[in-house]
């Protein structure tokens, strides 16, 4: 029989905001099920043993394993927070912009193209400078500020040679320039519950933390809410950090992270997501 006070986490890497997860989890009185997908092992050809949970809080950092032992955990009949479904589409960002755009969010400019010149092409028409983004990837990496054809080219060419298929596939932005800032909020359920402003540092264009960049608290005002409400939905829901830039037409929504980080939101804004994403997670197992 599963334990209503009990809940399953999986993770490959236990980090600041595992951590805090976990403590806020047991703080509470529930059972954490701890599963490190880089050691476990599931029979998917028979019926799945008895894990004692219901729901599980889904914390594995690379894409891969997130999927597919979410997918897993889905086909027992558990439910994961973030569901399969969902990390599917904001993992890859051709397809966030895909729902986005369906759902009549506004985003930058984004042209897609699979070959050198055809990326070229469309580098014309969204004008330099311009952004080449792997569709997968995250904290800003391999993220490209192309200034001119011949750099773009040259950028371009060098993806081309790559091992890897995915760089074959040229996702391409506008660049946004109107400030040196972005704004990230937290999306937990059909709450926006915490924002902070994003600064790039000195001499660097992307503000990602990880990149250095510095946080600063954000009003969660009603405009922000709800555009971040309308990109949850959009995307499936559940607990999500949505990136938004601002421009002089308005809010555009840039990314939607599915595995959202919150160490360093946690201090800036005073509000103890942890213990939010626990709460919502627990709600799950109650319905």
């Amino acid at each position: 029989m599963r334990d209503v006070a009990s809940l399953g986490f999986l993770y490959d890497r236990i980090r600041p905001d595992e951590k805090a997860l976990i403590n806020a989890a047991r703080s509470k009185g529930v059972r954490v099920h701890l599963i490190d997908c880089k050691k476990a092992v599931f029979d998917v050809a028979g019926p799945m043993e008895p894990m004692g949970f219901g729901v599980a809080v889904q914390r594995c950092v690379s894409l891969l394993r997130y999927l597919h032992s979410t997918a897993i955990l889905e086909g027992a009949g558990i439910r994961v927070v973030n569901p399969s479904a969902v990390a599917l589409t904001c993992g890859n960002k051709l397809l966030t912009t895909l729902a986005l755009a369906k759902a009549g969010v506004p985003t930058p400019r984004t042209r897609v193209a699979f070959t050198v010149d055809s990326a070229l092409r469309a580098l014309d028409r969204i004008g330099y400078p311009a952004i080449l983004k792997p569709i997968i990837g995250s904290w800003g990496r391999l993220v490209a500020l192309l200034k001119d054809p011949d750099s773009a080219r040259s950028v371009l060419e060098s993806w081309d040679q790559m091992g890897t298929s995915w760089y074959r596939v040229y996702y391409l932005q506008e660049y946004v320039a109107l400030s040196r800032r972005d704004i990230r909020c937290v999306a937990i359920g059909d709450d926006v519950v915490a924002a902070i402003y994003r600064y790039a540092p000195p001499g660097e264009w992307r503000s990602n933390l990880a990149r250095g960049g510095r946080g600063e608290r954000c009003e969660v005002t009603d405009e922000l809410r709800e555009l971040s409400l309308k990109v949850a939905e959009a995307v499936g829901g559940g607990v999500l950090g949505v990136d938004l830039m601002e421009t002089r037409e308005g809010l555009v929504v840039h990314e939607v992270n599915h595995n959202v980080e919150f160490r360093r939101t946690v201090p800036i804004t005073g509000v103890d997501i942890p213990s939010l994403i626990v709460d919502y997670a627990l709600g799950l197992v109650r319905r």
